[in-house]
């Protein structure tokens, strides 16, 4: 399965917040820092297409969260 990959634009709509600068000080660079999230051009963080996804670990913690809240 192919991984999806979600622009900050994206990523703000999703959450129902606006401000981009905000967000990436905020979210994407906290979540970078945590490895919560990669980008899709690791070489390239000012990229104009930049994306990001979930990486195995939020994925992880994600999964667990989800099933302590079904006991």
């Amino acid at each position: 399965m192919e991984e999806s990959f979600y622009s900050v634009k994206e990523l703000i709509s999703m959450f129902g917040l606006s401000d981009v600068r905000k967000f990436r000080k905020n979210y994407i660079q906290p979540a970078l820092a945590d490895g919560a999230i990669e980008r899709q051009y690791p070489s390239q963080p000012n990229h104009p297409k930049q994306k990001y996804h979930l990486t195995d670990l939020a994925k992880e913690w994600k999964k667990n969260r989800i099933e302590n809240k079904l006991k």
